[in-house]
């Protein structure tokens, strides 16, 4: 608890600084403890992708369902037209997000712990992207639950982003 409360606070202080002020110890062990925070929340994504596309219909995702069923079907729920409809578009949406989640664990991994200017910024567009339209549905359907998600993953997501900035150098791009 003590390296994680070090790094958040060592990763605010270098973040009023010129990044030249900053020790390099702190710079090092904050974006060590945003880098594996990052690491591990892409795996929770790709993780919750698979158990979506794999068991959208079972108890553990009840919750979720509960809240959102009833904006598109009422208090009735769908029919079995509607429950193939969600058998199909959960399975790809899960797909969908296992997959972006594992390509964050590839680029939190290697490049991003290398400080590749190009992986932080891949990730950031991704992010933003992601968050502007999945949320701008999800307000426009009033699907409150996915707010409130999206909300929580781009904090989640968005904080080791915003922490690490400064520690990505203005290394050239190779040339083509």
């Amino acid at each position: 608890m003590f390296i994680a409360q070090n790094a958040i606070y060592n990763g605010f202080t270098c973040l009023k600084t010129v990044p030249a002020n900053c020790k390099k110890e702190n710079l090092v062990g904050a974006f060590w403890f945003w880098q594996k925070w990052l690491l591990l929340v892409a795996a929770l994504v790709a993780a919750f992708g698979l158990a979506l596309a794999l068991g959208s219909r079972s108890g553990v995702f009840q919750f979720f369902m509960s809240r959102i069923d009833p904006v598109f079907w009422g208090l009735n729920g769908p029919g079995a037209a509607g429950q193939a409809f969600q058998g199909w578009v959960y399975g790809a949406w899960g797909a969908t997000v296992a997959g972006w989640g594992l390509i964050m664990v590839f680029l939190a991994h290697i490049p991003f712990k290398r400080q590749e200017p190009w992986a932080r910024n891949c990730l950031a567009v991704s992010l933003g992207l992601w968050y502007l339209f999945d949320t701008f549905y999800s307000l426009y359907y009033w699907v409150w639950i996915n707010v409130g998600l999206n909300t929580v993953l781009l904090a989640a997501l968005g904080l080791p982003l915003f922490f690490t900035w400064r520690a990505f150098g203005q290394k050239s791009e190779p040339s083509s």
